[in-house]
């Protein structure tokens, strides 16, 4: 066989090789546009560094509106195992023997503690007086009390006497005489008792608090459940991936940007050099018989 005759073959191999080797590499380079005083060189900068900002445009609302949604991630912190996840860790925290107020104290230092749990004791009575205050509990008093002196007087001579006039002229004054009390008296009176169970409170481990409110895994797991289609989703709402995404790759260097595509792409991109080679070769043998 006359190897003269393989010289178009391989010229044909080594004109495809180089061409598809040339086009991958005008896909990032040159960096910059090259210009000829005032002229720029056609197909500079390379197609990749000039379509910079649209690329990322395109990969932003890519992933964003397809590949990482708001409905993903609440898949995602949804899902049976991370629900169970996190509700053994929240359990394994609070699931611990230190008291109400030892773990406070961590968080804060002896001041500041007792000056919040002086606010809130008085942030507490307060509300309970004022919670009375608008029950109408006087009111409440008078009527209760009119109901009950009339029907112990019913049935006997008594009632030819205690009027209905005569009852509410003995337990109106008792109900507003029971309101101004409140009014000047009533938070003096709820102090203590709010005191007391505060102390009784803050003496409790976290472990008893739990367990007399009655939180148990379903019910942490409830809670997370509930956090999570509220607050995060509202938060996902305000999350703009698609532009965080975008601003990533626009704030990347080309040279950056290339290397990652090379990382992900270096197979597919050598084997289509490669086969403009086996495309050429076989080209070349087909004019070679034509020939």
């Amino acid at each position: 066989m006359d190897l003269s005759n393989l010289a178009g073959p391989i010229i044909g191999a080594m004109i495809g090789y180089g061409t598809n080797w040339l086009a991958i590499k005008m896909l990032f380079r040159p960096v910059k546009p090259i210009k000829i005083g005032k002229l720029t060189l056609p197909f500079t900068p390379g197609i990749i560094p000039k379509r910079k900002e649209k690329l990322a445009v395109a990969m932003g609302e890519m992933v964003g509106k397809n590949l990482f949604t708001k409905q993903d991630m609440q898949a995602i912190l949804l899902s049976e195992e991370v629900q169970n996840s996190v509700v053994g860790k929240i359990k394994k925290i609070l699931d611990m023997e230190d008291s109400i107020k030892d773990l406070l104290l961590n968080l804060t230092n002896e001041e500041q503690y007792e000056a919040r749990r002086e606010d809130l004791k008085l942030f507490v009575s307060e509300k309970v007086k004022d919670g009375l205050l608008e029950a109408g509990l006087g009111e409440m008093i008078a009527t209760e009390g009119g109901r009950v002196v009339r029907e112990k007087v019913s049935g006997s001579m008594l009632k030819m006497f205690v009027t209905d006039g005569l009852i509410q002229s003995i337990v109106e004054p008792v109900g507003s005489q029971v309101e101004t009390y409140i009014k000047e008296h009533g938070e003096e009176r709820i102090v203590p008792v709010v005191e007391n169970q505060i102390a009784l409170l803050e003496g409790k481990s976290v472990k008893d608090c739990l367990s007399d409110f009655q939180i148990n895994d379903d019910k942490i797991k409830e809670i997370y459940q509930k956090f999570i289609l509220n607050f995060v989703t509202n938060w996902l709402d305000n999350l703009d991936i698609a532009g965080t995404v975008e601003n990533k790759i626009k704030d990347m260097d080309v040279l950056d940007l290339e290397k990652l595509i090379l990382q992900v792409m270096k197979k597919e991109l050598g084997a289509i050099v490669n086969l403009g080679a086996l495309l050429g070769f076989l080209l070349g043998c087909v004019m070679l018989c034509f020939a």
